[in-house]
């Protein structure tokens, strides 16, 4: 039977379903125990019955693949087998998560004894067991390394939760109390959204509820295509090296090799040509690879178009087997992160040559600092503290300072009260590195720096990007600052080795000083308005001498104004070389 179609009404679910989600974010949030909750490192969703990914709530646009990769291992395992009640867990990377500290929760939603929803919510835990405090080093060398695996598993069944599976996790994990805290704010934020489910259908009944996912995931697929048929048909290349194996080793040159294919409605997005997969951790499983062309393409989607399933059917991606980005079982994946935001990068660029005017230099950091050890009373304790610097510079608009890229939507910076209220640790700087961003007509934001004190001895693991190669600028823009670390500045100056993952041993005083690298810059820097070079001068991001150097803007130190004759003097000077080398 054919259905009707009430416009009012699919607008009426579809709000219906973002509440829900966003409801089950609250949820999570208000009741996370670790500080990973607390700074977004965190999502939640919604599937039909049918295992279709319908909404994302507080979730960054990359997240979505998680979820779209999970139900198939989902229903594959438990379809027709599940029942009210039942919760299932899962950190398996080859069934859809990324890397095994990332925990899913995913529960079936049922009304009046039919299945006709799945809610979901995953987190990044700060342990996971393993050789490595914190799950994510990327010195591994094979899985069973990595810590504790979990495929797709029962916590609950019936109701009645699996004690004998959660003391099996509990007595793996370096933070038992934490860890089992933050699943249970999963699990409660998945009971909430199955109670708005069933209100939901309470309301508007099952065939109201069906058909209007039917068409929001058709609309979104609609949309998408839309989007795909404004690139000029053609193939677009781009390729990258990255320099690290997972062990810091000299001279190490991966190739990163991508075409995008536009077709009408349809992206094709090819890794052939990427190196083969990696000894060590830094490989991204298939679920991480297509997040990040996920990510990367709904920066050019009108954003008032849904996440859902619909939104990935005319993306194609190929993707070997055996290779960086698809790597086979048992290969260790824990440590993806840097090349995650190289390949992120290398997608904005592919995509930027097809629509110059549109995409911009991708957002840098992610970097993390890892903390584990024990409080002055005995007890164990895990930290993890990310923070991101920026966005890129735009075709049409400077880059952001001290945000997370764009396709980390949901994430935040953890209060440094937090952090020195639960952890045995004080932040003795956080800001702004001046003269660092990638000079250009809309400059790239700026390196950040943060410095941390321990008060306890204890593990320290640094997670760096952009340590070897910078951010690039587009279309004549200049390169950010490279990140760097130093260990007891002012003391010992200690300048540490240029390493994604770093890991070593701190006593009680050492101090680490970590920068983020900056953004690349877009377009001509003399090209930059005198007024906004000067702006950064007065707001301490750019330097007097550094606003001369990098865009020929000489600035009286007296007035803290432009000087307007001795500017068009000198960019008049520097016109020729810089048009040289565009």
């Amino acid at each position: 039977m054919e259905r009707t179609f009430d416009p009012i009404l699919v607008e009426v679910v579809k709000n219906e379903i973002a509440a829900i989600t966003e409801e089950m974010a609250i949820a999570v949030w208000k009741t996370g125990r670790s500080a990973m909750m607390k700074t977004g490192d965190f999502a939640t969703a919604m599937c039909d019955g049918q295992g279709r990914l319908i909404g994302q709530g507080y979730a960054a646009p990359f997240q979505l693949a998680f979820f779209i990769e999970m139900m198939p291992h989902i229903l594959k395992k438990f379809g027709g087998k599940l029942k009210p009640g039942d919760v299932i867990v899962t950190n398996d990377p080859y069934a859809g998560i990324t890397h095994m500290p990332d925990v899913a929760i995913i529960a079936p939603a049922f009304w009046k004894e039919k299945l006709v929803a799945f809610t979901l919510a995953y987190s990044h835990h700060t342990d996971i067991g393993g050789r490595f405090p914190g799950g994510f080093s990327s010195q591994c060398t094979e899985m069973y390394e990595e810590g504790l695996r979990l495929p797709t598993l029962k916590l609950y069944e019936g109701g009645v939760r699996n004690e004998a599976l959660i003391d099996t996790i509990l007595a793996n994990v370096r933070v038992s109390d934490e860890w089992l805290g933050d699943v249970e704010a999963k699990i409660a934020g998945c009971w909430r959204g199955e109670q708005e489910v069933k209100a939901l259908l309470d309301k508007y009944g099952v065939e109201a509820y069906q058909s209007s996912c039917d068409y929001l995931i058709d609309y979104s697929e609609r949309a998408t295509r839309a989007a795909i048929r404004a690139i000029p048909p053609g193939e677009y290349l781009y390729e990258d090296i990255f320099e690290d194996d997972g062990f810091g080793s000299d001279g190490i040159a991966m190739p990163l090799k991508l075409k995008l294919r536009a077709d009408g409605d349809t992206l094709t997005v090819d890794f052939t040509g990427t190196g083969p997969q990696a000894r060590g951790a830094i490989n991204l499983p298939i679920s991480m690879t297509k997040a990040t062309v996920y990510g990367s393409v709904k920066s050019i989607v009108s954003p008032d178009v849904l996440t859902n399933v619909g939104f990935v059917r005319p993306i194609n991606i190929v993707v070997p087997e055996g290779t960086l980005l698809n790597p086979r079982f048992p290969a260790a994946v824990g440590g993806r992160a840097p090349l995650f935001f190289r390949v992120f990068d290398v997608m904005y660029r592919a995509l930027a040559k097809a629509l110059p005017d549109r995409v911009p230099i991708p957002g840098e950091g992610g970097d993390v600092l890892h903390f584990t050890g024990q409080k002055a009373d005995g007890t164990n304790f895990a930290m993890m503290d990310i923070y991101f610097g920026g966005w890129g510079g735009r075709p049409m608009k400077d880059g952001i300072d001290g945000v997370a890229p764009m396709s980390f939507g949901s994430y935040g910076t953890i209060p440094a009260e937090l952090l020195e209220r639960e952890y045995p640790i004080v932040v003795d700087g956080f800001g702004y590195v001046p003269d660092t961003a990638g000079a250009g007509k809309h400059r790239g934001s700026l390196s950040i720096y943060k410095q941390w004190r321990f008060l306890q001895p204890g593990h320290v693991m640094v997670r760096t990007n952009r340590l070897l190669r910078p951010s690039d600028g587009m279309a004549g823009g200049k390169p950010g600052a490279l990140s760097t670390n130093i260990l007891n500045p002012g003391d010992e100056n200690q300048t540490l080795p240029r390493k994604a993952h770093m890991h070593m041993e701190v006593k009680a005083g050492d101090r680490i000083y970590h920068v983020i690298s900056a953004s690349g810059g877009h377009g001509d820097p003399l090209a930059r308005e005198p007024e906004k070079v000067l702006t950064d001068v007065r707001d301490e991001k750019l330097t007097i001498a550094a606003a001369r150097e990098q865009y020929g803007v000489v600035i009286d130190p007296n007035e803290f104004a432009v000087n307007w004759e001795q500017t068009t003097l000198l960019r008049q000077q520097r016109q020729p070389a810089s048009l040289a080398a565009d």
